[in-house]
């Protein structure tokens, strides 16, 4: 602990040299945590880059009450949720319903996220443990003993080496965060004083948040009271308790809560660590927990009618840490819906909060917000459409609403699958728009990311806006609006059977006709050995026009460059099942892609198929079958209407 404390001040007074220390110290710890919630190798790794590069600008946050690791996780924890979140599953399954539940063990669970029977099910489960604090608490207890991500090879150097690069860059362009900026510029500080001035320092920096995103942003200063104003609080040991701002959707009741020490916000830390009564020891420790003392077993939250009677238990409430967003800093406690319990809320409820220990102290912050659930829905410019439509296999695409929140607007739909509609190879996605009365398309998904319009990065998503929804930028209140379902995407397995030559493919590339105008080249088979970089092509998104069309990977293995031309109908090739040499084994195999589209709307793509851990240029692969990921055209269309004034 203080070994780190002398690094973080030597950060502060000498800059990168030192942080390139913490995270060679942290990082594979940092990434091995990533690779338990997501489950992927190259998320895991690029969102543990992520990971370190916001914690150094975020460094003035960090008050030493807790360890630097237990620190880090937080950040960690909080942007796999948020990524898991951002994959937007089908349907959400709790995970006593999977086929395994009845052998609920780390090995099922890892097997089932590996492999997953199918894909739709791994993202069911990923959808599920984003929103469920008891089945995240049951999948910690069973991972918590399970070492195999433990045996996770040393990340390479080059991965400090990046973060430091970013680093450096974003210095040197002067676009650190601005709250950093306006803090040197305004205290001339170089973080050199005491811990008092350094809480001086960060309430600066968080007043000067809020500051910047009310003045400069229109659109949130405009709509900064169109949520339900509660503005209930308590105090106690000089600590006061706030719950402030109110959102509902389907899916969840969102409250805006803060902790204040003479008038400035408590840490991270200590904002969330009273709500941590859903939490087991095993899943304090696999969620980072297991240093802090903190016990929140004796607080409790609860909802209950006028007349006190318990609607909703403290097992469907959690509570999110701090997060910065344009709107300043944002902690919120979630309130978990089903279809039944929104539809089953009374006009009226009450928000019942017992916290006894904030902060390391004990006290009594016990406070009441009484809840007009009419005015909830009115403030949160609630529509509820609850409209169907039935897919040929027996699914349902589920309209639930809309809502708008601060600068978003959320469109909620929901996946139902039938038994039918499994598959191993991909789960159906969907494409839709939402015109206003003038015919002008305000809001659109497009499930391959070519077509994207207003869509809100899953960075800046608003958790007050339904995070389970289609975060767009926010819709004009005074007009009509239509959703229109576009497009119907699904996966299902093609037949190849391509026998490549790596010697052959490498003179002269091998072109195999698809039928209907289709085709494939396969135009280079490389060996990599070394842990060096190697380009590959990114994808392309609507939303992010300027992006490099090359990114960078260190897998070692087989590397096959791969052109297709296709349809409007097949959008891609994935989920590769190939052979090396004849050999009967189940390779690790990706391709990372970059698709586009012609001036016909066909579809076309560039991508290096990765076969992983391959040691030598093997004399024969074949290429035996791949995921055809297709696109049907739809035309369903439903009144969205506005909200109800």
């Amino acid at each position: 602990m203080q070994d780190d404390l002398a690094l973080i001040e030597r950060v502060r007074q000498d800059g990168q040299k030192a942080y390139a220390e913490l995270v060679n110290k942290y990082k594979q710890r940092i990434y091995v945590f990533l690779l338990r919630m997501l489950g992927e190798a190259q998320d895991a790794q690029d969102l543990a880059q992520e990971v370190f590069i916001k914690a150094y600008f975020q460094l003035d946050t960090f008050t030493g009450s807790s360890q630097f690791l237990t620190w880090l996780n937080r950040i960690a924890y909080r942007r796999a949720i948020d990524e898991l979140q951002r994959r937007k599953p089908v349907k959400c399954i709790p995970i006593h319903e999977l086929e395994f539940a009845d052998t609920l063990t780390p090995e099922s669970i890892c097997l089932a996220k590996e492999r997953a029977a199918s894909l739709q099910e791994r993202q069911q489960m990923d959808s599920h443990l984003a929103a469920c604090s008891v089945c995240r608490t049951a999948l910690g207890s069973c991972m918590s003993n399970f070492v195999a991500f433990d045996d996770a090879p040393p990340l390479p150097d080059s991965f400090t080496n990046e973060i430091m690069r970013v680093i450096s860059s974003k210095a040197a362009e002067n676009k650190t965060e601005p709250k950093l900026k306006m803090i040197d510029l305004i205290l001339n500080t170089c973080w050199r004083g005491n811990m008092k001035k350094k809480m001086v320092v960060t309430a600066a920096g968080l007043a000067i948040a809020i500051s910047i995103g009310t003045s400069t942003s229109l659109t949130f200063a405009s709509h900064v009271h169109s949520l339900l104003n509660l503005q209930a609080e308590t105090k106690d040991q000089d600590i006061v308790f706030k719950v402030k701002n109110a959102s509902i959707s389907p899916n969840q009741i969102s409250l805006e809560y803060e902790f204040l020490k003479n008038g400035i916000r408590l840490s991270d830390e200590d904002t969330h660590k009273p709500f941590k009564f859903n939490m087991d020891d095993t899943s304090q420790h696999f969620y980072g927990y297991a240093q802090e003392e903190e016990d929140s077993s004796g607080n409790d939250v609860y909802v209950t009618d006028e007349q006190g009677n318990k609607l909703i238990d403290r097992s469907s409430i959690g509570a999110t840490g701090q997060r910065t967003l344009e709107t300043g800093v944002q902690s919120l406690i979630r309130i978990s819906l089903n279809d039944e319990t929104f539809k089953k809320l009374p006009e009226k409820i009450v928000l019942h909060v017992e916290l006894n220990k904030v902060g390391g102290k004990e006290g009594k912050w016990h406070l009441t917000a009484p809840i007009n659930v009419k005015e909830l829905k009115m403030k949160s410019e609630l529509v509820i459409t609850d409209k169907n439509y039935t897919l040929p296999n027996g699914s349902n695409i589920k309209l639930q609403g809309w809502l708008s929140a601060n600068s978003v607007s959320s469109i909620i739909t929901k996946y139902i699958d039938s038994k039918n509609g499994k598959t191993e190879y991909g789960n159906t996605e969907f494409g839709f728009q939402v015109k206003n009365k003038q015919g002008e398309v305000v809001a659109a998904l497009d499930p391959v990311g070519l077509q994207n319009v207003n869509l809100v990065d899953s960075d800046v998503t608003d958790p007050m806006a339904d995070t389970l929804g289609f975060q767009f930028k926010r819709f004009k209140e005074d007009d009509d609006y239509t959703f229109e379902l576009k497009s119907l995407h699904s996966y299902e397995k093609m037949g190849l059977d391509i026998k490549i030559d790596p010697q052959v493919v490498n003179g002269e590339p091998l072109v195999k006709d698809l039928g209907g105008g289709k085709r494939l080249k396969i135009s280079k088979v490389e060996l990599k050995t070394n842990d060096d970089e190697k380009q590959v092509p990114s994808r392309k998104l609507s939303s992010i026009p300027d992006a490099p069309e090359i990114s960078y990977v260190q897998d070692k293995g087989l590397f096959i460059e791969v052109e297709g031309w296709l349809d409007k109908e097949m959008v891609d090739l994935t989920t590769w099942e190939v052979k090396v040499d004849n050999q009967e084994k189940e390779w690790i195999v990706w391709d990372p892609t970059r698709l586009e589209q012609d001036e016909n709307g066909n579809y076309k793509f560039r991508k290096v198929i990765i076969i992983r851990d391959v040691e030598k240029m093997p004399e024969n692969i074949t290429l035996e079958s791949a995921s055809a990921h297709k696109k049907t055209g739809v035309d369903w269309k439903i009144p969205l209407g506005k909200p109800t004034p």
